[in-house]
C-alpha cells in the first residue's frame, strides 16, 4: 500500500530506520522527531495499516510499573524495504532529510 510521504512521515520513518530491528514506543518517536503526539500517532496508524509497521502493547501491570503500558512499534521487512526506497525517492525530489532536520528543535536534532 502506498504511503503519502509528508515531511512528518519522513521524519518518523527516519527515526524508525535508525534502529530497524528494534521496537520503539510513541514517546521515543516524539522525542526523536520533535513532532507532537497528534502528528506522530496518526502517522504510526497509517504506516501500520500500510503493512510497514506492527505494534503490540507491553505486558506490564501499570500499578507495578507506576506508569501506563506502552505500545511498541516495529518496522516489518516491507516497511524497511519500502521505507528506505520512499525516503530515497522523496529526498531526491525535495532535498535531503539532513537539511530538513535543521528546522527541528535543537533537542530533537540530536536524536533524529
Amino acid at each position: 500500500m502506498a504511503v503519502r510521504m509528508t515531511l512528518q512521515t519522513r521524519l518518523v520513518l527516519h527515526a524508525l530506520l535508525q534502529v530497524p530491528e528494534s521496537e520503539l514506543y510513541g514517546l521515543d518517536l516524539i522525542r526523536a522527531t520533535g513532532l507532537g503526539p497528534g502528528t506522530v500517532y496518526p502517522i504510526l496508524q497509517r504506516l501500520e495499516r500500510a503493512g510497514w509497521l506492527t505494534s503490540r502493547w507491553e505486558r506490564v501491570d501499570p500499578s507495578d510499573e507506576a506508569r501506563p503500558a506502552r505500545r511498541y512499534y516495529a518496522l516489518t521487512g516491507e516497511g524497511v524495504r519500502d521505507g528506505l526506497r520512499e525516503l530515497a525517492a522523496a529526498e531526491s525530489r525535495s532535498g535531503s532529510l539532513t537539511n530538513l532536520l535543521g528546522s527541528l528543535p535543537k533537542e530533537a536534532r540530536g536524536q533524529a
